[in-house]
């Protein structure tokens, strides 16, 4: 991730999106930087501050993905998978689709779908066709909801 994209004073990221870069007005988009991410950052600017500019520096993979077959050439998967099993956590299908599904459903219920479509890059039918997901709590609002009016549907 390259130091110029972070914007630290107004704790966003500029995030470009080569996929879409040719339709008028797109190829870059604009991201918070959420609070579960920006220790992180904080900690690897400290870690690599001007010594280079990336703020996470892995040279191998952005070696890998600056080629004709780009980042599906950087095994990306396999190298989360590692850091996974060092963390005594196990793995599960579609790593990274399942993170951005769960991320997408975390966020859509705080903000508007447009706002999160926006910061995540895809398109609100794409969102709803592919990662917002029905969550275990849910069910919970709704067993909450039918217990506060006596068990009954109100409609």
């Amino acid at each position: 991730m390259l130091r110029t994209i972070i914007d630290w004073e107004m704790n966003r990221m500029s995030i470009p999106e080569p996929k879409v870069e040719h339709h008028e007005g797109r190829g870059i988009r604009s991201c918070p930087i959420f609070p579960e991410l920006r220790p992180i950052l904080d900690e690897a600017f400290e870690i690599f501050g001007d010594k280079s500019e990336y703020v996470v520096a892995a040279p191998q993979y952005r070696a890998a993905a600056n080629t004709a077959m780009g980042w599906k050439n950087s095994n990306l998967r396999t190298e989360m998978t590692r850091l996974l099993r060092r963390a005594v956590v196990s793995g599960w299908p579609r790593l990274f689709h399942s993170m951005r599904a769960s991320r997408q459903t975390e966020l859509q219920r705080e903000f508007p779908l447009h706002v999160v479509c926006s910061w995540l890059g895809n398109s609100p039918r794409i969102a709803q066709q592919s990662y917002l997901l029905v969550t275990e709590d849910d069910f919970a609002k709704a067993r909450r909801r039918g217990e506060g009016n006596g068990g009954g549907v109100t409609g």
